[in-house]
């Protein structure tokens, strides 16, 4: 049995930056996960062949770039080995008629291209992202305070409330759906494109309530960030952290299962793990996990959870699943549009109608007969990820159900609905016969491939129940307040001295590490809004 003053259940990027926050702050710190080593999603493996590197899952570094992690930890953390690249061209679409448009990190130059594929959706372009930075400050404020707080209540009254009394342009738009905001902003369907599968990283459909705002913050981040990649692998992030909190003082300890929280004189005093071992907290316990098991399994039997939010546990919601095809090609992607052959991601997709199409057979547990995907080529802007002249390559069937009733062509025979050899197999045959058609070359460049079903994503993590790589359903109800349940509007539980974060908490997923330091704070004793 061991004492720090904090332990946390958990390695992924929630959890590594808090403890980087009180580590530097001279906390002892105890990090159990029960992976082989810390990182969570931030995993990166040669999947394929030698020499060809893979992100496994998470891959890409805007939310983190544009996160208060980075700004505070980011010189500790390149010291330790972090390096980023970036492309002048981010991102990209491709439509099935040939249309294609590319993003670029200049304002300008994308105002005239936009404005080149329908006279006015340049202008259009700047006065969005415009009209959501006037509230930036306020925005990224509160996605990275404690909502319970009285300084995120302040910020609350000024994003919606005006001067004179009425509703803010934020405040009238903050509940608009993807495919309100793009049909009335842009007059041509490339741009819409363009911006409607972004609405599918945020966990949300475009015709759900907010997915308008979330659509938004998307295209701001590809603007003004980029779409980083680690150098050498996204998981070099995991690996500094880890490195700066070992060296301050705090240790990870892998291959550590937590089996229960022990909770003593009314207050959480540390964590058991399965086998056998104590490690005790003097002053909090943090736990990266959902709802479901942070109060089914770790705390049950507590006495200190109201049998109400307790209820509201077990009925947490998780959403859609995704599916990943990593590729070692032996020679770089020839896209049909030149201009996209140097965009670290772009979208093959049908457009706005495609994407809502995609998402709607997923709710209906079918498999898409016209995936939205997206394609990531990180060796375009990181040569180390591949042997020269060759490229790795991901394509994410960005929503795909976790039990498939059915097949919307009518085409694979689903069995059960279990993502088995033979599924998995045919369903990713449709996904590159997709992609092939807008990648000429591709079909014929795979050396090798490996493919991460949503039954796979729930083996590798506890977090992504059901094949939810976001941790939870972030639909309205399940979201702000109201995350991660109705009865537990922040992350400070019932349980005095613990703490719930992760992408299961505010303000939910995405690289950002953006809870781990809203609990940092409140432990060091500034609740004060980040930003």
């Amino acid at each position: 049995m061991e004492t720090f003053d904090a332990v946390i259940i958990g390695a992924g990027p929630n959890a590594l930056v808090n403890a980087a926050y009180l580590t530097r702050a001279g906390w002892s710190v105890a990090v159990l996960d029960r992976n082989d080593r810390p990182g969570g999603g931030l995993r990166t493996d040669e999947l394929t062949r030698p020499g060809f590197v893979h992100d496994t899952y998470a891959g890409f570094l805007v939310l983190y770039a544009l996160s208060k992690a980075c700004m505070d930890l980011g010189g500790d953390l390149e010291a330790r080995g972090l390096k980023m690249a970036k492309s002048s061209t981010p991102a990209g679409v491709s439509l099935h008629d040939g249309r294609a448009a590319v993003l670029t990190l200049d304002m300008a130059t994308n105002m005239a291209a936009i404005d080149a594929l329908h006279p006015g959706d340049g202008a259009a372009w700047a006065t969005m992202l415009g009209g959501l930075g006037q509230y930036a400050p306020q925005v990224f404020g509160l996605l990275g305070s404690d909502l319970t707080s009285k300084g995120s209540a302040a910020i609350m009254r000024e994003l919606m409330e005006s001067p004179d009394g009425g509703p803010t342009s934020f405040a009238k738009g903050f509940l608009t759906t993807a495919r309100e905001v793009l049909e009335t902003t842009f007059g041509g369907e490339v741009w819409r494109a363009f911006m409607a599968p972004w609405v599918l990283h945020s966990g949300h459909g475009p015709e759900e309530a907010n997915s308008g705002f979330w659509v938004k913050v998307f295209g701001m981040g590809a603007q003004s960030a980029g779409l980083p990649v680690g150098v050498g692998g996204a998981e070099k992030l995991a690996s500094s952290l880890a490195q700066l909190i070992k060296d301050k003082g705090g240790t990870i300890y892998p291959n550590t299962t937590a089996k229960k929280i022990l909770v003593e004189d009314g207050k959480a005093v540390g964590v058991l793990t399965e086998n056998g071992d104590e490690f005790r907290a003097s002053k909090a316990v943090i736990a990266t996990v959902n709802p479901d098991q942070l109060y089914g399994k770790l705390l049950e039997g507590c006495d200190l959870v109201p049998a109400a939010l307790k209820a509201e546990s077990g009925e947490y919601r998780y959403g859609h699943a995704v599916m990943a095809i990593h590729l070692a090609l032996s020679q770089k992607p020839n896209w049909h549009d030149e201009k996209l052959n140097d965009a670290t991601y772009t979208h093959v997709t049908a457009g706005l109608d495609g994407v809502s199409r995609n998402f709607n057979e997923v709710t209906r547990r079918l498999l898409p007969a016209d995936p939205t995907v997206g394609v990531g080529t990180p060796s375009n802007v990181d040569p180390s990820r591949a042997p020269e002249g060759c490229a790795t390559m991901v394509l994410q069937a960005l929503d795909t159900p976790f039990r498939v009733v059915a097949d919307a062509r009518d085409e694979i025979n689903v069995g059960d609905g279990t993502w088995t050899e033979d599924l998995k197999n045919r369903y990713a045959d449709r996904v590159i016969d997709l992609v092939g058609q807008h990648i000429p070359n591709l079909k014929d460049s795979i050396l090798d491939r490996y493919v991460i079903t949503p039954l796979d994503l729930q083996t590798s993590n506890l977090n992504w129940n059901y094949g939810d790589p976001y941790s939870g359903s972030h639909a309205m109800s399940q979201s702000y307040t109201l995350r991660p349940l109705p009865g537990q509007n922040g992350h400070r539980t019932p349980v005095p001295g613990l703490f719930q974060i992760g992408a299961a908490t505010h303000p939910g997923l995405g690289l950002a590490g953006a809870s781990g330091a809203i609990v940092a704070s409140i432990l060091l004793g500034d609740e004060s809004p980040t930003s």
